[in-house]
């Protein structure tokens, strides 16, 4: 996943840990746990001030830290590091080595099975599952537990697609893949590296059997559309701006424009990040889930205050 808007970045932070809030409740001398919900809208004295993670209820990472180094240059040359290294920087006792390191927690892997209510979960918001230093012991029991809690739907998104085929994935994974960065591992990554990268991701992720296969655009950085065209067609896309800190940098928007005309020629719900707001080619703004499902986050009814402050 792309770099993000400070702010959002501290509401992820916040769900790095499942919520551990349990009311007891009276019944037959039982017991019943509640999870205390990440709402989508942060609000401050009943007013709307921004949003968390915008397609997802929880984030959950079993398995944690990144190996990948991503980077992205900035319009104005800087260079924007992943929106995980100042969450990891800032909880230090979650990440004693740093983020750039492999972290196994066993504790948290049953907790999605605590959660009673159908939620998104995000798998990957401090991690990636597919990463090729995760023991495949460890991806294989995050799995089950997918496949146990048949009632949510997960969601997977990686920078490694050549691990997908390794796995079975249950079908209440959506699987999705990531553009490529500017930076990986401390390599710069030329254009047309980025263009390979791409187009084996979206190969490789052609051959999921899984209802859900999807794609995180964010930032657009660089024109993605005829890649994207010469693949099969997607069952959902997510287009995001870049940012680096308070800053952010509007994609073209000829680039959103082809992409667009991409996705609506073979079908695809595009789901705009709140970072996206203003550019001249998110008008109709779109929030759409698979199946063309109307996100219950839907920003273009609650107005700019639903996306972060400084967007």
């Amino acid at each position: 996943m792309a770099c993000c808007h400070c702010r959002e970045s501290r509401e992820t932070a916040r769900r790095t840990t499942w919520p551990r809030r349990i009311d007891r409740v009276d019944n037959c001398a039982s017991r019943r746990k509640r999870w205390n919900v990440n709402r989508q809208l942060r609000k401050r004295k009943g007013k709307i001030i921004g949003r968390g993670i915008q397609w997802c209820h929880f984030t959950w990472n079993a398995v944690a830290g990144c190996k990948h180094g991503c980077q992205w240059q900035m319009p104005d040359g800087s260079i924007a590091e992943c929106y995980v290294d100042p969450i990891a920087a800032f909880f230090k006792k979650s990440y004693p080595e740093g983020f750039e390191r492999h972290y196994w927690r066993p504790k948290i892997l049953q907790q999605p099975l605590s959660l009673r209510k159908a939620a998104f979960i995000f798998m990957d918001s401090m991690s990636d599952l597919m990463g090729a230093w995760v023991p495949e012991v460890q991806v294989r029991k995050v799995l089950e537990i997918c496949r146990q809690a048949h009632w949510h739907k997960f969601q997977l998104l990686t920078k490694n697609p050549g691990r997908l085929p390794k796995f079975d994935f249950p079908a209440n994974v959506w699987v999705g893949v990531s553009s490529p960065p500017d930076f990986m591992m401390s390599h710069p990554l030329s254009r047309n590296q980025q263009e390979k990268m791409l187009a084996k991701s979206l190969s490789v992720l052609a051959g999921i059997p899984v209802p859900v296969r999807w794609m995180s655009v964010e930032p657009l950085s660089w024109d993605v559309s005829k890649i994207v065209a010469d693949n099969q067609p997607l069952s959902w896309a997510v287009i995001g701006a870049a940012t680096n800190g308070r800053n952010v940098y509007q994609p073209d928007p000829e680039h959103v424009a082809n992409l667009l005309e991409v996705f609506d020629k073979q079908g695809v719900p595009v789901f705009f990040k709140g970072n996206l707001w203003g550019n001249p080619a998110a008008d109709p703004w779109r929030e759409f889930f698979p199946g063309h499902e109307p996100s219950p986050f839907m920003a273009c009814t609650l107005g700019p205050h639903a996306v972060p402050i400084g967007s």
